[in-house]
């Protein structure tokens, strides 16, 4: 059950259904042709999910290491000091001093992209490794894991982080999934109940330190006032914190619905466009971005509900671009290339296959926010488990090479 597709069916489905609770008065009607996108990309979902499924390669498997994961973590560890007096400091060093962290200017140019994926492969490779591994050797990956999270709390760089506790979450989920019983399903929904309630608390207390109104972190008058709550919900009993979770969730697919309804369909096909639906939207941007320089479609924006929610999933710039064409081939590109992915990597019989997975997982799941085969920071880390596997492929060649001769 744990794949991409099934992902994608999941987190769309999620986001649509939380949309129809009705406690926001600024969110649009879904509109036909929208729900009928839904339901036909949520069908081809599920039979590609299916297939998947049904060939039974996404199954959890324990794997083993060589002391080159010790000299992974010191690559990264040793390029993160570079990085850090390359640039004279770190960002959270900046954030303590009370300046700008700067985090998103952090690092060697290149260079960061490379070691912040890598690191990213890494912790969740040795998060794979916690799992399969004996008592006495997890206690040494759970330090190895959590040496390689460093980069992330140096560079305050919370995005990644999210990312690679989803990448997590996917391999976790698969190795419990056939040990799963009622009351851990209970569990984890009040688990879940009180995350959604802390998560409020604490975008209260960010949102009301920011605007200085002297409300307190269990007062979520300022995100009900941005997001347009109803009477209805404002006269509720439903705590008013879990409204953070509703717009979070829910906002993107408005702003994707509203940018359907309000924004101006193309009239027509151009080669500027398909250029920019290439380089800005199917390929990583530390490529695209360069391609795109000069391009009169380099900024793209997408309708928005209210100015301070402007999130639109990932299907709102294909649509603005060559409209429900440029959607379909956006989905169609993203489905065909985790199935060659997952199909390629699983035919090398790699032990990076489920950490491969793990990513693509992440990658649709973030869909319903943005573009994530477009930020490098993601799809990047694609590039390691087929790396690692080819040099699994090659040293056991040469192995069986020597025993012929």
């Amino acid at each position: 059950m744990i794949n991409p597709f099934f992902m994608f069916i999941a987190a769309f489905a999620a986001v649509i259904l939380s949309f129809f609770f009705g406690w926001s008065s600024i969110y649009p009607a879904f509109s036909v042709e929208v729900i009928f996108f839904f339901l036909i990309m949520f069908l081809l979902a599920g039979i590609l999910g299916y297939f998947v499924k049904k060939s039974g390669v996404v199954t959890f498997k324990k794997i083993n290491s060589t002391t080159n994961i010790v000299w992974l973590l010191v690559i990264v560890l040793v390029g993160t000091l570079f990085e850090g007096l390359y640039n004279r400091g770190f960002p959270l060093q900046f954030m303590l001093q009370g300046r700008d962290s700067g985090y998103t200017e952090f690092g060697i140019p290149t260079i960061h992209v490379i070691l912040l994926t890598l690191t990213a492969f890494l912790t969740t490779f040795l998060f794979h490794l916690i799992l399969s591994s004996e008592k006495k050797l997890r206690l040494q990956y759970i330090a190895l894991c959590l040496a390689s999270c460093i980069p992330y709390v140096l560079e305050v760089n919370r995005g990644m982080f999210m990312m690679v506790m989803l990448n997590c979450v996917t391999i976790f989920l698969l190795a419990i999934w056939q040990k799963i019983k009622v009351r851990h399903v209970v569990g984890a929904g009040l688990f879940l109940v009180l995350f959604m309630f802390l998560f409020g608390v604490m975008g209260n207390a960010r949102v009301n330190t920011s605007y200085q109104n002297g409300r307190s972190a269990f007062d979520s008058a300022a995100i009900m006032q941005i997001g347009g709550a109803t009477e209805k919900f404002k006269e509720s009993n439903i705590p008013k914190e879990f409204f953070w979770v509703y717009i979070y969730a829910s906002s993107p697919i408005a702003n994707f619905q509203k940018t359907v309804t309000d924004g101006k369909v193309p009239q027509k096909i151009t080669v500027a466009k398909v250029n920019r639906m290439f380089f800005g939207e199917l390929i990583p941007d530390f490529i695209g971005k360069r391609a795109l320089v000069n391009s009169k479609y380099k900024e793209l924006h997408i309708k928005q509900i209210t100015p301070e929610l402007n999130v639109g999933t990932a299907l709102g710039k294909p649509y603005l671009l060559l409209g429900w064409f440029g959607v379909i081939v956006y989905v169609l590109f993203i489905f065909v290339l985790a199935y060659l992915y997952l199909f390629f990597l699983y035919k090398l019989n790699s032990r990076f296959f489920i950490v491969g997975l793990a990513v693509f997982n992440t990658i649709f799941i973030l869909t319903i926010y943005s573009n994530m085969v477009q930020a490098t920071g993601l799809s990047f880390q694609l590039i390691y488990p087929i790396f690692f596997a080819l040099m699994d492929s090659y040293a056991e060649y040469k192995n069986k090479k020597y025993l012929r001769l």
